[in-house]
């Protein structure tokens, strides 16, 4: 049931941008890294606003690919550099996936949860851990959507960690909302659901109640940016967390939200000012 959801319109994109497309923009090297785990994958990537201000306000910037081992943190470094460039502090988290040892349930969330708390110790020139706001396209947006709504979790519960860092907002671009829904399909990204948590929500259902942002809910303000032309996430999954606000970018595919050049763009900068000073 979709409680006090809200949808804006926005627009109609000028383009539908394919990956490649994506992955051709120019960027730049992060400017640092900083290790969270023993793995190479345990890693944040770090973007700093060319102008440094004290204590810069922080995106953390969770990469999607179907939560597979074959898409990197790399196809988001054109987005992470834009957002460097209009001063934010861009933390890129990589994390174990599937095809990676220890990736899947539960380690792939486990590396997103020690990835985010570690905004809790944050100092300048790193950026404001009071002015934080997560940021997640796709697989990554259901990573983040689950990430920022942790304190929800139940003491029991595998993923549970006491104290979570608390951002200030979360925004999910064409993010997965609801794995059990996503899990039924028979698209190659669907399918990895399945590898994602072990098997299907019949098998696993306390697994999918802990990990879908649309059983677990978000506990910080939170919303939803999403092309009604997506093919690869449908817009449905933007109706499926409960009091999340929905921007509709009419046109836009599933690429366009993380293309910096797209329409897209300048409603995420939007989204995060709005966050950044309620």
């Amino acid at each position: 049931m979709i409680i006090a959801s809200t949808l804006t319109e926005t627009g109609t994109a000028a383009w539908q941008q394919p990956f490649s497309a994506v992955a051709a923009l120019p960027s730049r090297k992060p400017d640092c890294l900083l290790e969270y785990g023993p793995t190479p994958e345990q890693r944040i990537e770090v973007w700093l606003p060319r102008e440094l201000a004290d204590s810069p306000p922080v995106v953390v910037l969770i990469h999607g690919g179907c939560w597979m081992q074959d898409y990197d943190v790399g196809h988001v470094y054109p987005l992470a550099t834009a957002l460097a460039n209009h001063g934010f502090s861009v933390w890129a988290p990589e994390y174990r996936r599937i095809g990676h040892e220890g990736g899947g349930w539960p380690g792939t969330f486990e590396d997103i949860a020690e990835a985010v708390d570690r905004m809790a110790g944050a100092q300048h020139p790193f950026g404001d851990p009071t002015r934080t706001v997560l940021v997640g396209h796709s697989a990554g947006g259901q990573l983040a959507l689950w990430a920022a709504g942790r304190t929800r979790l139940r003491t029991t519960d595998l993923l549970h960690k006491p104290s979570p860092f608390v951002p200030r907002g979360v925004i999910g671009l064409a993010a997965i909302t609801d794995l059990a829904d996503y899990a039924s399909g028979d698209s190659s990204c669907q399918r990895m659901t399945r590898g994602l948590m072990g098997g299907m929500p019949q098998e696993y259902p306390r697994r999918y109640a802990q990990a879908s942002p649309s059983e677990l809910g978000v506990a910080v303000p939170s919303v939803l940016l999403h092309g009604d032309a997506d093919s690869i996430v449908p817009f449905g999954h933007a109706r499926a967390v409960a009091s999340a606000r929905i921007r509709r970018i009419g046109g836009a595919g599933h690429f366009d939200l993380i293309h910096p050049l797209t329409p897209a763009f300048p409603v995420l900068l939007e989204e995060l000012e709005a966050l950044l000073t309620s």
